[in-house]
């Protein structure tokens, strides 16, 4: 058994610890009732429990249903066995713009920046699936071949600019760069893997739709499926060189706009699906259907959940008990039986 969120395990010994003091200080609060009350009869009207011994049964009672809750926030996890069918493999490949249009601040801070937060989230997301890392503006590289480590994507996410490719980036290449990164994951194929291209993108390209659509076709038909996230606003904003507007042949500043439109075809065409991650709630729906896509999330879920239910719901019955002791209307003790014979 494992834990979604063993963090709270481990404050499972601090859990009882406190709820021990607690009690602890009660009881002795009570105890010091004795010293003012000469009249037993009086005493027991007001205190329907024995002081004589510490009670431990309480404290059992109490500290168990602090125990399964902690374990219910904990989210426990039991494996699964062996001999059941497991979900195939994901290799992905993260094909991220760098173009000069990601320098658009319409996103906070920056649309490149943005994705950096993407990466970062996906390969938390997804411990298990092999990822590889392309940047492209007018030609595709290779930034971090298939890899397993998920720590290695983000490292080299994190220096990510919108000027990396500037020397040659005569626009934004699209077609070529889903080719490329079909290429790279055949590079190091993994039997019976599924494979996926996502593309992090603000759509700003240069080149004919119809050649784009017919590069996807050909890769989804190749089983690769291919999913977009567009970064940026409709509304847009003028593209910035360094502290100076990029001016276009007419010598009007360029103003750069999230082509939602082209990412959302691109996708559909692909066999994936489009959401728009400038905000956290598209990030969050895009996490969520890699991780259906990738098999390994959903199972875990479902297991978490209904364990946290049951560990939960018997949290109730022992808190109950704990009350009945509280208010002597259940006088159980393991030195219940010496005090009758007495």
């Amino acid at each position: 058994m494992t834990f979604v969120r063993p963090e709270f395990v481990m404050l499972a010994p601090l859990v009882v610890l406190l709820l021990g003091l607690t009690l602890m200080g009660q009881w002795r609060r009570l105890k010091s009732l004795t010293r003012f009350y000469s009249s037993s009869a009086a005493l027991e009207r007001l205190v329907p429990v024995s002081l004589s011994r510490f009670p431990l049964a309480r404290l059992l009672f109490l500290v168990s249903a602090g125990l399964t809750v902690a374990l219910a926030i904990a989210e426990p996890v039991f494996f699964i066995s062996d001999d059941t069918d497991t979900a195939a493999p994901l290799d992905i490949a993260v094909a991220v713009d760098v173009s000069l249009s990601m320098n658009a601040s319409d996103t906070d801070p920056t649309r490149i920046q943005r994705a950096q937060e993407v990466i970062a989230q996906l390969t938390e997301e997804l411990p298990s699936a092999r990822v590889l890392l392309v940047v492209f503006a007018g030609w595709p590289y290779t930034l971090v071949p298939p890899t397993d480590d998920p720590a290695v994507v983000r490292y080299f996410a994190q220096s990510l600019q919108a000027d990396l490719l500037e020397g040659r980036d005569q626009g934004t290449s699209l077609s070529t760069t889903l080719v490329h990164a079909q290429e790279a994951l055949n590079a190091r194929p993994r039997p019976g893997s599924k494979q996926a291209i996502l593309v992090l993108s603000d759509g700003d390209v240069h080149e004919d739709s119809r050649e784009i659509m017919s590069v996807v076709t050909n890769i989804s038909s190749a089983g690769v499926q291919i999913w977009s996230a567009g970064i940026g606003t409709g509304r847009g904003t003028e593209l910035m060189s360094g502290n100076a507007p990029v001016i276009d042949a007419g010598g009007r500043p360029v103003r750069a706009t999230l082509n939602e439109s082209l990412l959302r075809s691109v996708a559909e065409a692909g066999g994936g699906q489009y959401e728009d991650v400038t905000e956290d709630g598209g990030l969050n729906t895009l996490l969520s259907e890699l991780r259906t896509l990738s098999g390994e999330i959903e199972q875990r879920d479902t297991n978490s959940t209904k364990m946290s239910f049951w560990l939960t719901l018997l949290a109730i019955p022992l808190m109950l008990f704990e009350a009945a002791l509280d208010a002597g209307k259940w006088r159980w003790s393991p030195w219940r039986r010496e005090e009758l014979a007495q």
